[in-house]
């Protein structure tokens, strides 16, 4: 989850427990100057996520006095000594919940940049990106070095207009083929990932002719997606192989590339 969606989160959580409340105390009958000062709270939210410390106070000490001036000006039935305890709550909630918002701000804002560097997935097809396949390729290679373990490597190259239409009906091509395809006709030993409009996967102990052959089997497969969508065509899905060490100056440059683009 990036920040900015978090931020949405807690905007509509909050905004649909000041919107409950409200109506809540409005079936109550309750004094309209408390459903203002209800209401105002969500002021203090906004304010404190993205005003800043500037923004968390102001917004603290403008609802504050607002709503004191309301509740003083329309007194009701309350007395001096109810009077004081209101607007004394009032005081400590706005104060509570502009110090909480900035906090989630200054905090999280950088919890969850530490947390996007450190991401490996995907989140279209929920397989591993660029970056996780890079560390998963070195590591093969290592492997290589020490035991002389080959791997594999089988690209799927989808046509880009097709796949900018294909999300304009609301349905992902890159996604229906992952789960319909990759993640059912492969070993669990394989790992899968998503690269701009490539999908890949990484075959462990495998040399070319079984890469090969893992390649035509899963390409059928994705013809037999692209005929259902009437998108069929030879440049609408294609397929390269590449082993290591056999191919290992392509390798590399596969490395370098994903180095380029993490």
């Amino acid at each position: 989850m990036r920040y900015a969606k978090f931020e949405r989160l807690v905007l509509l959580v909050m905004g649909l427990a000041v919107a409950a409340m409200a109506v809540g105390m409005a079936v109550q009958k309750t004094d309209a100057v408390e459903v203002l000062g209800h209401c105002l709270m969500m002021a203090v939210v906004v304010a404190g996520l993205y005003g800043g410390r500037r923004g968390a106070v102001l917004s603290f000490l403008l609802c504050l006095a607002l709503y004191s001036a309301c509740r003083l000006a329309w007194r009701g039935d309350f007395q001096g000594g109810v009077l004081a305890q209101l607007i004394g709550a009032k005081f400590l909630v706005y104060g509570i919940m502009a110090f909480l918002c900035h906090n989630i701000r200054v905090q999280f804002r950088y919890f969850f940049v530490k947390m996007e560097e450190q991401d490996l997935v995907d989140d279209e097809t929920q397989v591993g990106n660029a970056r996780f396949l890079r560390r998963e390729i070195e590591q093969r290679v290592l492997e290589h070095e020490r035991y002389g373990k080959p791997f594999s490597l089988v690209f799927f190259s989808f046509d880009p207009a097709l796949l900018s239409r294909t999300r304009g009906r609301g349905a992902s091509l890159l996604r229906d083929v992952t789960v319909n395809v990759l993640k059912n006709d492969t070993r669990a030993v394989d790992e899968l990932a998503r690269v701009g409009d490539r999908l890949v996967v990484l075959l462990p102990n495998v040399g070319p002719e079984g890469a090969r052959a893992c390649a035509a089997r899963l390409q059928d497969k994705i013809q037999g997606i692209l005929r259902g969508r009437e998108e069929e065509g030879p440049a609408a899905a294609r397929t390269s192989t590449f082993s290591y060490p056999e191919d290992r100056e392509a390798v590399e440059d596969i490395l370098a590339e994903l180095g380029e683009n993490p």
